[in-house]
């Protein structure tokens, strides 16, 4: 009773769940890149923007490809073997012409396993398998029964459950299959006899449903209580009459969509009525065997078969089989259930009449016998199927088939397989389960004609959304859009309220002007959905997409508190977007990244938090650059690492990661190139910003033309600015050339009529170019004439830097003093100013004051980075060189990009260790990091000397001639062969 239980709730769960498995819902994930801002910063008073790509997902529904439930199989077979135990146990108590009929049933049942396929005793039609596994069931079941029939059943079940397991052992270990296609062989290969036992079984339970109306109406112990016959007859009627439309619903005679009773539950009905009714009946067969526990054995052992059978039906999606059941038991209940009505009122009309409890004497007739229920039952049922075409027979026969597809599947027998799926298809024309096991060999074999005529023909008897689903999707081309808006419209009029259906549709109108319909179109796929999440991420997508900040906004708010991975991933983009700070209080550093959603999830995390100061994202993203699996997304990943480095105080490994990648990526250097352009113009290193800029505009990325001039009036070179402002019209994009041509026309006048006629803005871009060209009153008087506050502000930050390159001090200390009340009190110019006053006291050697004011003063967070060059600097001053090398160490890895840091370290280093090759380490360093300065260079070239590497000093030489104009290079040359000559001089007393 506790296995019938459980079957009935595996049946039931693989009633709701079935199509589940076979048509699980995949998705099909489509990446949209966005540029996200990572970082903008302002020069020469236009902004500069640094973008990387941020990755939109937007997800439609499709179906997986249809998989064999082997594990279903195996727990059917479980099950199977310990109902013949148990069947064998209790045959073995009946009486020996019963037993002996028993025995028969049981032999040719086994016989349906098709055991001689398995090759466990030789190969080809050997039988000797079958012929074991008879014999020993047989033997020993007629040893308890003729021989020891005193024995309790509990050790008959016990010893053929022994039975059971030796042959399962020889079978499993023998057989030329793997256990899990062994059962699968097993289970699919006796299907037949299987639904033969099903069959018995449903027309013994036929007309258990009208009994039990009859137990109810006739029950009662007093006649009062007890209905009448007319209650009796519109009761049975209205059963019957839900049957009869039942069937003739399913001959096509009712279209109408009507209130009917599931078959399935009527079977339920009367399986549970039928237990009481075997009892009943225990006048009829208790001569041959009791019902306890022999008939209640049989009878249990029957019925999980039964819910074995269907229940495997729907877990394999086999709907011949499940449209057969549900059939078979329309026919069976129909045809008995009516006869047993007749029956009754023919015998027992008048005593119902008299309201007597009629259902004790109801296997007792006077008038008409009982054999007769069962002799018309028969015919009436055969007329029912003769009246179908015999459909039944054929659906049989398909869903038999279906079966064999699936086990040649699972052997990868694709041969065998499309053959008995085809012939499924012969018996019960354009049936679910062959069609779309069909359709998805073609997928696996990318025959994409013969898989959308299969998919077509799965829509054509049972249809249901998934499968609709499907078919549109093969229409995945641009030319096939109104093929998949038409498939998906169908689908949508049969089941309108398919949540996939509109979410597909939505997604397939956004590739068209049509908002409005995408908008309603989401809005239904959201009332419909069971996944609010998967919508409103696909929505969120196309709101970003087309720059909707307001529907955008509100569907952010939705989904604050949402799980659902892609919805996260999308929804950092758009915070990104608008500015907002990171929502996400943990990182999100998976194991792995098997699924787009997790690396974009990561990837858009990671972007949002750049500059924070967490590095711990480098320890995901070399995991995932170490695996191979990743190699698709290797190329973000080895940039999302640059960013990290950059942004996090590792300018080296930053540099050296994104140059390598740009000379590796060949569609995208010029990208990258211009990230490092960026980069060095945030760190003030203009002539190597102009230089990535060039080589970007060489890779063709338009962005940089302009960038590229900029850099160079940055870097105060006026004249290569122009010509390079003259090119911004090769990218013609009309808001470049504009901006070029205002900056160009700027630069081209002289200092006296910018500081009498142009515009203020004009002003400060002309001063920060030229500044070191200009004299001191040209300087003065740009700066005086300069009258917007904002602008102002600006002049008076460039006066300070003026003064500061000229090493004049106390006019720098007057330029601060005249600037400080101007501005604000926290802002990027302030930082700015502060830093000058900190070097201003740092050069003029007023440590102390540096020291106790400077945690004072405010920094932008670059700029808090010079506290550690500051720190050192006081540190070697005051004679502390432990702690000078160390924080000069830390300096170096966070400002590497700083020729002073730099010239400075190495000074210390050569100092401390004149012999140590530290100090050349450093430069070496600092030039590689920066190929673009002078001052670098010729620290380096004496280093070297300094160090006996003349070799390298030479080459450090070549480079300072082209960096250098002809009057300053000169000058060093004759600094440079004083060193030289010193150091041979050194070398030869040594060898002395």
């Amino acid at each position: 009773m506790l296995l019938a239980v459980a079957t009935l709730l595996l049946g039931i769960y693989h009633y709701f769940t079935g199509d589940t498995y076979a048509y699980a819902w995949d998705k099909l994930s489509e990446l949209q890149v966005v540029q996200v801002p990572v970082q903008e910063l302002t020069r020469l008073l236009e902004p500069f923007t640094l973008y990387a790509d941020g990755y939109l997902i937007t997800e439609q529904y499709d179906i997986a490809a249809p998989v064999v439930n082997t594990s279903a199989a195996v727990i059917y077979l479980v099950i199977l073997a310990i109902c013949v135990a148990f069947y064998t146990a209790a045959i073995s108590t009946m009486r020996q012409l019963p037993y002996f009929g028993g025995i028969l049933l049981l032999m040719l049942f086994l016989a349906s396993f098709n055991l001689d396929l398995l090759g466990i005793f030789g190969n080809g039609a050997s039988q000797t398998m079958l012929l074991v596994c008879i014999a020993l069931l047989a033997i020993v079941s007629y040893a308890f029964q003729a021989f020891y029939p005193n024995v309790r059943l509990t050790w008959r079940v016990l010893a053929l459950l022994g039975v059971m397991a030796l042959l399962a052992g020889l079978i499993f270990t023998e057989a030329k299959f793997p256990a899990a296609l062994t059962a699968l062989h097993l289970v699919n290969y006796s299907a037949l006899g299987s639904i033969v036992a099903t069959l018995l079984f449903m027309i013994w339970v036929s007309y258990e449903n009208v009994n039990a109306l009859l137990w109810i109406n006739t029950q009662a112990k007093t006649p009062e209580r007890r209905f009448s016959m007319w209650q009796f007859m519109l009761v049975s009627i209205l059963y019957l009459l839900n049957l009869l439309l039942l069937y003739l619903r399913h001959v096509g005679y009712i279209q109408a969509d009507l209130f009917y009773v599931n078959a399935y539950f009527i079977l339920l009905l009367s399986v549970v009525a039928g237990f009481w009714g075997m009892r009943q009946r225990e006048s009829i067969y208790g001569k041959l065997f009791p019902f306890k526990p022999t008939g209640a054995i049989l009878y249990l052992v029957f019925a999980i078969i039964t819910f074995l059978s269907i229940g495997y039906a729907f877990a394999t999606a086999n709907d011949s089989l499940t449209v057969l059941y549900h059939d078979l038991i329309v026919y069976t209940h129909l045809a008995f259930g009516f006869m047993f009505f007749i029956y009754v009122m023919f015998n027992f009309g008048r005593l119902m009449e008299q309201r007597l409890q009629v259902y004790k004497v109801v296997y007792q007739p006077k008038r008409l016998p009982l054999y007769t229920l069962f002799t018309m039952g028969a015919i009436m049922l055969a007329i029912l199927v003769m009246r179908t075409q015999y459909r039944t027979y054929f659906y049989a026969y398909a869903g038999y088939y279906n079966y064999l597809g699936d086990l040649y599947k699972a052997t990868n027998n694709d041969i065998l397989a499309e053959r008995f799926y085809q012939e499924s298809d012969l018996y019960d024309v354009n049936n679910v389960k062959a069609n779309y096991s069909l359709a998805g060999m073609y997928r696996a074999t990318e025959q994409r004609n013969n898989e959308i005529l299969r998919m077509k023909e799965t829509l054509e008897k049972r249809p249901n959304p998934r499968l609709y689903v499907r078919l549109a999707n093969l229409y995945d081309e641009k030319e096939y859009f109104f093929e998949k808006l038409y498939v998906l419209r169908q689908g949508v009029a049969a089941f309108p309220e398919s949540g996939e259906l509109y979410n597909n549709l939505a997604l397939l109108y956004t590739q068209t002007s049509i908002a409005d319909s995408v908008a309603y179109y989401f809005d239904l796929a959201q009332k419909h959905t069971s996944n609010d999440d998967f919508i409103r991420s696909n929505r969120l997508a196309y709101y970003t997409k087309q720059a909707m900040p307001k529907q955008a906004e509100a569907v952010l708010d939705e989904g604050r508190n949402g799980k659902y991975k892609t919805l996260r991933s999308n929804m950092a983009v758009l915070r990104q977007l608008l500015g907002r700070e990171p929502e996400e209080k943990k990182a999100f550093a998976p194991d792995s990244l098997e699924q787009v959603e997790d690396f974009t999830l990561f990837y858009n995390n990671a972007l949002s938090t750049l500059g924070t100061g967490d590095t711990t994202l480098l320890k995901p993203v070399n995991r995932y650059l170490a695996s191979r699996a990743n190699n698709l997304f290797m190329e973000d990943l080895l940039y999302l690492k640059g960013l990290v480095h950059h942004y996090n105080g590792r300018p080296k490994e930053a540099r050296s990661t994104v140059e390598n990648l740009a000379l590796a990526s060949s569609e995208r250097s010029g990208y990258y190139y211009n990230a490092l352009g960026i980069w060095m113009m945030e760190e003030q290193n203009y002539a190597a910003a102009a230089a990535y800029f060039k080589l970007a505009k060489d890779h063709g990325f338009k962005q940089a033309y302009l960038s590229h001039g900029y850099a160079l009036a940055l870097a105060h070179q006026p004249e290569a600015a122009k010509e390079a402002l003259k090119e911004a019209g090769f990218t013609e994009v009309e808001s470049a050339i504009e901006v070029a041509q205002t900056l160009l026309a700027v630069l081209e006048q002289d200092p006296q009529t910018i500081a009498a006629q142009a515009p203020d803005e004009d002003k400060v871009q002309y001063l920060l170019t030229y500044l070191p060209h200009l004299t001191t009153a040209e300087l003065n008087a740009i700066v005086n004439s300069v009258k917007d506050k904002e602008m102002r502000r600006q002049a008076l930050v460039a006066k300070i830097d003026y003064y500061m390159q000229k090493q004049q001090w106390r006019l720098a200390n007057e330029a601060i003093k005249e600037a400080s009340p101007v501005l604000q009190p926290e802002g990027e110019l302030r930082s700015q100013l502060n830093l000058q006053q900190m070097r201003l006291w740092l050069y003029t050697r007023n440590y102390d004051v540096l020291l106790s004011r400077m945690d004072n003063l405010h920094l932008t967070p670059r700029d808090k980075r010079q506290k550690l060059y500051f720190r050192a600097k006081i540190a070697e001053v005051k004679g502390r060189d432990r702690e000078a090398a160390e924080r000069y160490n830390q300096a170096l890895k966070a400002l590497l990009y700083d020729e002073e840091v730099v010239e400075s370290a190495a000074v210390f280093f050569a100092k401390q260790s004149p012999r140590d090759m530290k100090s050349y380490n450093v430069l070496l360093d600092g030039i590689t990091y920066n190929p673009y300065s002078p001052r670098l260079y010729k620290a380096y070239a004496l280093e070297s000397i300094n160090q006996g590497l003349g070799s390298y000093a030479e080459e450090a030489l070549v480079s300072l001639r082209n960096l250098l104009p002809a009057s300053e290079y000169s000058t060093f040359i004759k600094k440079y062969e004083k060193q030289r000559e010193a150091a041979e001089a050194r070398a030869d007393d040594w060898q002395l």
